[in-house]
């Protein structure tokens, strides 16, 4: 975990032609790389009042923390957000000083707002890692101490190379225990090969083969909870698997929540279009639970209260299901709920909406015959992607072609 705070490395403040503000700023900043923070934090409140620079508050905020004044650098790193609510290192900053003082939940909610911003920041992933581990949230710590090792450029330095080892080791025993499994499954050894399922999960639970597995030997059992509970892991690992949806929609209807059961054979009808007669067979039961809730509303509400309390609780994943179960039982609030949706979904998968903007805005750039902007774009592209995704062949191709028209452009 760290608790470094980001610090605006540009030495001249742009937005203001003063040269008595500008060098106000630079000594500032000289006093704050020297450890004279007392000094910095006067340059600072000398100028502060002149400037609606975000940058400015985030470095005012940082002074205020290392003399240990908490309330007045919180106050300022929000000022910054209110000013600038695409400044990452705002959210990052006040992250930190959740942290510190042991508000887990808070410097989580911090960290995640700061990673839509920018997803590439190793060091934030790391302290989310940290911070899920600490509450044993275990599937969400793996996520991040694998964005961690993802984005971190500094691969030599010993605390990374130790991470890296481990989540390696913890997924080389879960995939060694899951293929054991599986084949014990096979044979009809259902009770041998759960246990070495939860061998697999205790190494590494982020694998949705385990889950789902899992959940068929619990459902085999008439286990419906249990199944439930490993199906809808697979189903946030995995969610455009559709047999996911199905299995969750029959378990909670054999447990005859009704409500549960509608939303997941609502989601799952949206895999059967091409197929008519499962269509038509999941339809008729769907119409039938529709019916039921139109004379049980009173169970609609609870999905609400339940989304708001996993959300208070950093359980991203559950408060999105909760969410979604609402607004699919209640139309009417749909619209209201939208965005809340969108944002929490947004924690989930930054990159995804990030990837979508620097591709449009490198499209329209490179239509200009700006190259050099346009390449900067599909870099990006390419660090929040993957090789194994066509977004990431896309970007590479884009890439390729600014550098060449680039050459041509300067020959």
């Amino acid at each position: 975990m760290s608790d470094e705070l980001s610090q605006n490395n540009n030495s001249i403040h742009r937005d203001d032609n003063s040269d008595t503000q500008k060098n106000a700023i630079l000594s500032a900043r000289n006093f704050y790389a020297k450890g004279q923070y007392k000094e910095s934090l006067d340059m600072y409140l000398s100028i502060i009042h002149k400037t609606t620079d975000a940058n400015i508050y985030i470095e005012l905020g940082n002074c205020y923390y290392k003399l240990n004044f908490q309330k007045e650098a919180l106050d300022s790193w929000e000022k910054a957000a209110k000013l600038d609510p695409q400044n990452a290192k705002a959210f990052t900053n006040t992250g930190n000083l959740y942290y510190k003082n042991n508000k887990i939940d808070n410097a989580i909610s911090c960290w995640l707002t700061a990673l839509t911003i920018r997803p590439e920041d190793s060091q934030t992933s790391l302290n989310l890692a940290v911070a899920f581990d600490k509450k044993e949230m275990r599937f969400e710590a793996i996520k991040y101490f694998e964005k961690y090792i993802k984005y971190e450029e500094n691969k030599a330095t010993k605390d990374y190379i130790n991470i890296k080892d481990n989540i390696k080791h913890c997924y080389d025993v879960a995939s060694q225990y899951l293929n054991l499994g599986a084949e014990l499954q096979t044979q009809g050894q259902n009770e041998q090969a759960a246990q070495c399922y939860f061998k697999a999960l205790a190494n590494y639970p982020n694998l949705s083969k385990i889950n789902l597995n899992l959940g068929s030997i619990f459902f085999s059992d008439k286990n419906y909870e249990l199944a439930i509970k490993y199906w809808l892991t697979a189903n946030h690992l995995e969610p455009n698997y559709d047999k996911t949806y199905s299995n969750l929609a029959i378990s909670y209807d054999l447990m005859e929540k009704f409500d549960y059961a509608l939303y997941y054979y609502h989601m799952y009808m949206n895999f059967t279009l091409g197929n008519e007669t499962e269509y038509n067979k999941v339809n008729k039961r769907y119409l039938k639970l529709k019916k039921y809730m139109q004379q049980h509303t009173d169970l609609i509400p609870a999905h609400l209260y339940f989304a708001q309390d996993y959300l208070a609780k950093n359980e991203i994943y559950k408060a999105i299901d909760e969410f979604k179960i609402y607004t699919v039982l209640c139309p009417a609030e749909k619209a209201k709920y939208k965005d809340v949706i969108q944002k929490l979904e947004s924690y989930i998968n930054p990159e995804k909406a990030l990837i979508e903007t620097n591709f449009e805005q490198g499209d329209k750039l490179l239509k200009k015959g700006k190259y050099k902007e346009a390449k900067a774009h599909f870099a990006r592209v390419l660090k929040l992607s993957a090789p194994r995704f066509l977004e990431y062949s896309k970007a590479k191709a884009k890439y390729s072609q600014c550098e060449k028209l680039e050459v041509g452009y300067n020959d």
